[in-house]
């Protein structure tokens, strides 16, 4: 496992002190943080970005410091505020975690956004915590910039993967973080309190991991670019409807108009009449009230007809 992320992302793993397997992506997330933040630590957290990350910060008592994520404004990049995360670096945050790709805006960070966030760690000491689950399932002509791969020192960074989204291998629960060894050794110390070990028969599963047949992700990868693009041919034809395309991943996280209702009631009237089931945006910023994510890893027909029922919602309830 350690040489197939190695390959993957540019910078040798140490198996035996660089790395863990975990019981989801969602455990690896709770093991490093868990590791590196205590009650009254400061945490940069990117808005928007995974809901469990600010809730995590909060259930270990760590003070949430937001970054601003202009997504909308960008064609390239992720938007993301650098001068705002240097002064929340510059104010005493000592961990900094994030999505790349972003969940749930699909936007993928430029290298120059990655240069920069490793240039300010190692100016000021912070530990970056990377959510890299998407990062393998990358749109046409998508480059993409690891971070560990970067000039970052090794001791200030740990990236989280997992074979649950891009590879539907959800069921099994599992995950890998690897990168700074003391906090994978603190990672290990915390998983054998709260869960032992993630199950072997689970475990098993990675030996086909970046081993599938050939063509097969490419497939994957083409399915949902294909989805995606009518997804959007539909939500561009809304008006007062700002979105913008994915770079990766099987999110879309549409700005809406101003509607009649607010957006609970709105997402409550989605499921119930139209029979959409999408993710509220202030799940994954307070400042979202306008936005809402939908997953379209679904069949093709099923998402379009899906979105094109949203759409027509997006109408009767327009302000």
């Amino acid at each position: 496992m350690a040489e197939k992320l190695a390959a993957f992302t540019g910078r040798p793993v140490s198996g035996s002190q660089e790395l863990i397997i975990t019981p989801g992506t969602q455990g690896a997330l709770f093991l490093a943080l868990g590791a590196t933040v205590a009650a009254g630590d400061k945490v940069a957290i990117v808005r928007p970005d995974y809901f469990a990350n600010r809730k995590l910060v909060a259930f270990l008592g760590g003070e949430v410091v937001p970054v601003r994520m202009d997504y909308l404004s960008r064609s390239t990049g992720a938007g993301l505020d650098l001068d705002q995360l240097e002064s929340a670096f510059k104010a005493g945050v000592r961990t900094f975690l994030f999505s790349n790709p972003n969940n749930p805006a699909g936007v993928v960070y430029g290298p120059d956004e990655i240069a920069r966030i490793a240039e300010l760690a190692n100016q000021y000491g912070v530990t970056v915590i990377v959510d890299q689950l998407y990062s393998r399932m990358l749109y046409s002509g998508q480059d993409y910039t690891h971070l560990r791969a970067s000039q970052i020192s090794a001791d200030h960074v740990v990236t989280i993967m997992g074979p649950s989204k891009t590879e539907s291998l959800s069921g099994y629960r599992l995950g890998v973080a690897f990168g700074a060894a003391h906090l994978v050794e603190r990672m290990e110390k915390l998983q054998a309190i709260v869960s032992l070990r993630a199950a072997g028969y689970s475990q098993a599963v990675l030996r086909t991991w970046f081993a599938e047949p050939e063509g097969w992700l490419q497939d994957r990868i083409a399915k949902h670019e294909g989805i995606r693009d009518n997804l959007i041919s539909v939500l561009t034809g809304v008006s007062g409807v700002a979105v913008r395309s994915p770079q990766a991943g099987s999110y879309l996280f549409p700005r809406l108009p101003a509607l009649s209702v607010p957006l609970h009631t709105f997402i409550r009237a989605l499921r119930v009449q139209a029979g959409v089931t999408v993710t509220p945006g202030t799940e994954f910023s307070p400042e979202a009230s306008d936005s809402m994510r939908l997953n379209f890893s679904q069949n093709h027909d099923a998402a379009v007809q899906a979105i094109t029922r949203a759409a027509q919602l997006i109408e009767r309830y327009r302000a």
